[in-house]
């Protein structure tokens, strides 16, 4: 057995490196002594792991909350392995049941490669792109013959699949489930073998399908996969978790002052945990920052600051994450306007409403009236716009429209 053999004591410092910053901020490793046994062999014989992460490309907007995953994916690159991203254009086409009491309409395959596209996009803002392989599901599931399908479906029992919590909680509810829909965890437990993965990446919630991964492996007489799954964290609101529903996201898309502003407004109570898991710091650091809130010799409102440097800086760089320290600084503290704010030709003798949609301000009118009611939009130095319909004329040239507190408008 491994545990009677002699190691290499490099081995095993190096083995001991990696594992110590890849079990930071993970909620659960299935099982631990795999893992390690992967490092060992990998580290012995400078061969790279492969690390499996699939997407749904039924969405476009990537979020803080689904970086996490994509994080610890860049934490095995840089440390030597390679980072395999699937784009689950089958499973798209049956929707991922998780959470949903309802079947999710299928996409086209049109709509799949465009959002693909721009999910990709967006994801490699996290992962390093030339150590990344990009699989689509269908170079493997498209020559699948019935055969297979009946094969894959004698692994596993009917009683497994609707064990499922989604599920479970769907049919005693009194729910539809359709049996398309107890393939997806048979289809993602599939993509592991296609692609030999050795860790699959994934929420909490996900649990159940990382596990199939590691059955049809051991079905096919492959190394089983390890699961490693990443916690679900809780949006800006601070009480339920990031969704884009729900609006309390930090888009990766967002403007680096939007993603600053937004940080600073999170609740001082999952500050650290924002701190652990999109702080992109080690555990060394993260227990510093901890011992400093506790002992009260680093004050939350400076700690939340840090937070929102790192978050920026992750994306856009140090000097960018430091410049959006300042810029806040300046127009919250001393209330000043940024120093650069964006022109918006306006249209003379358009109402607010439209003024505010179509200089972007708001996605939609519907934001666009809540802002209003909640006396959110103004002119900086100037009143608070409160009627809709305000008609937005000449004698607006050269003022700055601000709508709530961090978004800025001049209007020529």
């Amino acid at each position: 057995m491994e545990q009677s053999k002699k190691f290499d004591p490099a081995v095993e410092k190096e083995v001991a490196r990696q594992f110590e910053i890849l079990r930071f901020g993970v909620s659960e490793i299935t099982p631990e002594e795999d893992l390690l046994s992967m490092l060992r062999h990998s580290i012995a014989n400078n061969k790279p792991l492969r690390v499996k992460c699939g997407i749904d490309p039924t969405a476009t907007d990537v979020h803080l909350g689904h970086s996490v995953p994509y994080r610890k994916m860049r934490q095995f690159q840089d440390l030597g392995h390679i980072g395999v991203v699937i784009i689950g254009d089958y499973t798209a086409s049956i929707g991922d049941p998780t959470g949903r009491n309802d079947s999710r309409p299928p996409l086209t395959p049109e709509q799949i490669k465009e959002n693909a596209s721009r999910y990709m996009e967006q994801v490699y803002t996290v992962v390093d792109k030339e150590k990344t392989e990009i699989r689509f599901q269908s170079e493997w599931f498209k020559d699948v013959t019935l055969s297979d399908v009946i094969s894959w479906a004698g692994q596993t029992t009917v009683a497994k699949l609707v064990s499922h919590d989604t599920f479970a909680k769907r049919l005693e509810e009194g729910h539809s489930l359709g049996l398309h829909e107890l393939f997806y965890p048979v289809l993602q437990g599939i993509d592991s073998v296609y692609v030999k993965a050795d860790v699959e990446l994934g929420g909490t919630d996900q649990k159940f399908n990382v596990l199939m991964g590691r059955d049809y492996q051991k079905h096919a007489k492959l190394r089983p996969q390890v699961a490693m799954l990443l916690p679900i964290i809780t949006g800006t609101c601070g009480t339920q978790k990031m969704s884009k529903s729900l609006g309390n996201t930090i888009g990766i898309l967002d403007e680096p002052f939007d993603k600053f502003g937004k940080t600073m407004s999170i609740p001082d109570a999952i500050m650290l945990e924002w701190w652990k898991y999109v702080g992109n710091l080690d555990a060394t650091r993260f227990a510093e920052i901890e011992k400093g809130l506790k002992e009260g010799s680093l004050h939350p409102n400076e700690c939340k600051k840090q937070l929102g440097v790192a978050v920026v800086s992750f994306f856009h760089g140090e000097e960018v994450g430091k410049a959006m320290r300042e810029q806040f600084e300046n127009v919250f503290k001393n209330k000043q306007i940024p120093d650069d704010v964006p022109e918006f030709k306006f249209e003379r003798g358009l109402g607010l409403l439209d003024t505010l949609v179509a200089a972007k301000m708001v996605p939609s009118k519907a934001e666009g009236r809540r802002m209003i009611g909640q006396n959110a939009v103004s002119i900086v130095d100037g009143d608070k716009l409160t009627a809709i319909d305000h008609v937005i004329d000449e004698s607006f040239v050269d003022s700055v429209l601000k709508v709530g507190k961090r978004k800025f408008v001049k209007l020529v």
